[in-house]
């Protein structure tokens, strides 16, 4: 069964942060969503750990661990995209552009707006519906491609070239704001699936 229109994976950004990135002409084909709505669905790898710290006592054969904390879930992306025509082409470079962009800082002595020092912006991630990863709040914590001597390229914008095959990964990690966490989170609701809703994982 392929996956609903309703539920493709999509990394957007945040309504107030669409102006500062949607405004640049190699975004320009992002604009419509406000952000990555992948072509092809990625696979998806979901990790999370649980902190402990290991006990070592005397004369004995086994290590007691004491929990410390679960830190944020890490989510990994792998995204193909085809650039056969122009369109496309574009798309895959406005994706890449995206990604190098919202893994950087504001910094420069010319920087005004946002002011020097404004951390990379927080993103949204959904796919699969609202149960599985709706609307995570997340910051891109590693992105990597490779543009493989093997495939064919692609001219577009009468300059550039790109693969007509690429594979992108990315790196997300959850990223909740510590008043939510504090006054919206309990695990009592995340057990009973409530917490779903809140934006929670």
């Amino acid at each position: 069964m392929p996956v609903l229109a309703r539920n493709r994976a999509r990394l957007l950004l945040k309504p107030g942060a669409l102006s500062i990135y949607m405004g640049a002409p190699d975004l320009q084909p992002l604009v419509e969503h406000g952000g990555i709505m992948f072509p092809v669905q990625p696979d998806i790898t979901y990790s999370q750990s649980v902190g402990y710290t290991p006990f070592d006592l005397t004369h004995t054969n086994y290590t007691f661990n004491a929990y410390r904390n679960t830190p944020s879930p890490d989510i990994q992306l792998t995204c193909q995209f085809a650039s056969v025509t122009d369109d496309e082409a574009r798309y895959t470079f406005a994706c890449i552009h995206f990604l190098r962009s919202v893994s950087k800082m504001f910094f420069g002595k010319n920087q005004t707006f946002p002011a020097p020092g404004t951390p990379p912006p927080v993103l949204e991630f959904s796919a699969f519906g609202s149960r599985q990863f709706n609307q995570l709040p997340v910051v891109v914590s590693q992105f990597s491609t490779t543009y493989d001597s093997n495939v064919d390229l692609k001219l577009f914008n009468g300059e550039m070239q790109i693969p007509v095959l690429m594979n992108l990964f990315v790196n997300l990690t959850v990223q909740q704001n510590p008043d939510r966490q504090k006054n919206q989170f309990t695990t009592t609701d995340f057990i009973s699936g409530r917490a779903y809703t809140g934006k929670f994982i």
